[in-house]
């Protein structure tokens, strides 16, 4: 989840931010794997094994983060006619260690994940580490590309996405003021997105209610899209969400046939 803008961002702890695992836990739901730095998650009906980087202080990109989670995990109830089409091109902006991105690849979705530089060799392994042998994974199912927002978008970012995953981006924007930035990345997408396309979700941990409110209301009111809030079960199974702290999901959709905008 590494970021453009300065290169020494103040970040949230990691008491606050990080996913909360029990070592007691079952390979299958949330566990920690043999290797300590490799954690192991069940989502969208698949194992999917996550290995963590190296920390760099100015980058939080070497952890996994409760949005890419939250975000999946939203992902496997959906079907047609939500998303039409059996197969969706999705876009894992600032992926992380790429959670939500390696999951819906391995579940056969066409995936394009994107960070900054030095998080690319750790989203690589990842995505190796599922796809390689698996039943049914296409290799051609997923790509991985560097990218810093703001910056022109890369050939694999330029063709229409159904879905544009948000998972904890929201404290980087207001905390490091990256808004404009944040915003020609969101603006271009929405463009190349033609009419319906794509839906944006927001995925995370709420660390400043009123400013994330104010960057979400500005995204909307900016690309024209309709913002909804999405309920949250943290007693799922596997959930790895820390109990005292306060999550949110946020979808922002392009309007409905005959819709129309509410004036703020």
């Amino acid at each position: 989840m590494g970021r453009s803008g300065s290169e020494e961002p103040a970040s949230p702890t990691e008491s606050n931010m990080a996913l909360e695992y029990d070592q007691d836990e079952t390979d299958e739901d949330g566990s920690v794997d043999e290797d300590s730095s490799v954690r192991a998650y069940k989502l969208l009906g698949h194992r999917v094994e996550i290995k963590e980087g190296d920390a760099v202080l100015w980058n939080t990109g070497w952890r996994t983060w409760a949005g890419a989670w939250l975000l999946a995990k939203h992902l496997e109830s959906k079907r047609a006619p939500t998303f039409p089409g059996a197969t969706w091109r999705v876009l894992d902006l600032s992926c992380g260690t790429g959670l939500a991105g390696i999951a819906l690849a391995r579940a056969g979705h066409e995936v394009v994940l994107c960070d900054l530089e030095p998080n690319v060799p750790t989203i690589r392994e990842n995505l190796v580490r599922n796809l390689k042998g698996a039943v049914g994974a296409k290799t051609s199912s997923a790509s991985i590309v560097a990218y810093a927002w703001g910056a022109k978008l890369p050939d694999v970012m330029r063709p229409s996405f159904d879905i544009v995953l948000c998972g904890d981006l929201l404290y980087h924007v207001w905390n490091d003021r990256l808004q404009v930035e944040f915003l020609v990345t969101l603006q271009e997408l929405r463009q190349r997105g033609g009419v319906e396309q794509p839906l944006f979700l927001f995925g995370g941990q709420v660390r400043s209610s009123r400013q994330e409110r104010l960057v979400l209301a500005c995204i909307a009111r900016r690309l024209g899209l309709v913002q909804e809030e999405i309920s949250i079960d943290a007693s799922a199974d596997g959930s790895p969400l820390v109990a005292q702290a306060k999550y949110r999901m946020v979808q922002l959709r392009p309007l409905r046939p005959g819709e129309k905008l509410e004036e703020s």
